[in-house]
């Protein structure tokens, strides 16, 4: 942060007009007001480059979040800022995810039944299976027949119930067979957009009253980190094809993401966002294969 006295320097020049033509003509009479002519260039400069490096920094402790929260990187946790600033950068973890997926089905020496099993290993590995396990507590939870109330107590079980041990066991089983069809360079599609509905989800949806760890993850999450989210996939908008696979997953999380608010009582939780994100990536595998495979 710029020091105080810098700061009053700088207001100080402003009001003196320093960089103003008429005012460098002017004979000044004071070698305080002298110094401070010939000063006002460096200081305005150090000025805006502190400046600089400060936003550089909230956005590399960002950054640094999102990869932290949503793989086993260990990179640690940024205190500063707002932790919903970081969905920003969704989208480009899933963009690095995908790279890794791609490198691995390049180097694979085995059939493609054993290379798509690998990537699928690969998949969980490095995210944790953070998603899955709420997708898991996701089908447990709004599945059934209960009360709102019920739900949410049964979503915070750590145990698997019937609904998310068949839930999980047809969702793998799905991005496996969907794999086996899926050429290397469309690998990255899948973890972008599933990402990126994750953010669309918490931006559009709000959070269940009672669940205050997700309102705490959301805080900073405004119109500003959708957009920088959203920018990612733009870049991967090479062909009318994923244009049409961006709105279906819109279309998908928009509708999945009320139907899950309505049988919770008005909100959305973090395993709701997990569970988004593992359809929305096989959603996204079953239409590349469909189309390209």
């Amino acid at each position: 942060m710029p020091r105080k006295s810098e700061i009053a320097i700088v207001i100080r020049l402003n009001r003196l007009h320093i960089l103003s033509p008429y005012y460098i003509k002017r004979d000044y009479g004071s070698l305080e007001d002298t110094i401070l002519r010939f000063a006002a260039p460096a200081l305005f400069a150090r000025l805006v480059a502190l400046l600089i490096c400060e936003q550089v920094q909230s956005m590399l402790d960002d950054i640094r979040a999102a990869f932290s929260f949503l793989t086993v990187l260990p990179l640690g946790t940024s205190t500063k800022g707002e932790p919903g600033r970081s969905f920003a950068w969704f989208p480009l973890v899933g963009l690095c995810i995908g790279a890794l997926l791609v490198a691995l089905a390049q180097v694979s020496p085995f059939n493609h039944d054993l290379t798509a099993f690998l990537i699928l290993l690969l998949w969980v590995v490095i995210t944790g299976g953070l998603h899955l396990d709420g997708f898991g507590d996701c089908c447990d939870g709004v599945l059934p027949s209960v009360a709102p109330e019920k739900r949410l107590s049964i979503m915070r079980d750590p145990r698997v119930g019937a609904w998310g041990a068949a839930g999980l066991i047809l969702l793998l089983l799905g991005k496996w067979l969907a794999l086996r069809t899926v050429a290397p360079e469309w690998l990255p599609l899948a973890p972008v957009m599933g990402r990126w509905a994750m953010v669309w989800a918490a931006y559009h949806f709000p959070v269940v009253q009672d669940e205050s760890m997700s309102a705490r993850f959301r805080a900073g999450l405004s119109t500003r980190e959708l957009l920088i989210a959203s920018a990612w996939v733009v870049i991967l908008l090479t062909r009318v094809e994923i244009a049409v696979l961006w709105l279906l997953i819109f279309c998908f999380t928009t509708l999945f993401g009320g139907w899950a608010a309505r049988r919770l009582g008005g909100g959305l939780n973090g395993d709701v966002y997990g569970a988004i994100c593992e359809l929305s990536e096989l959603i996204c595998l079953l239409f590349i294969g469909c189309v390209y495979g």
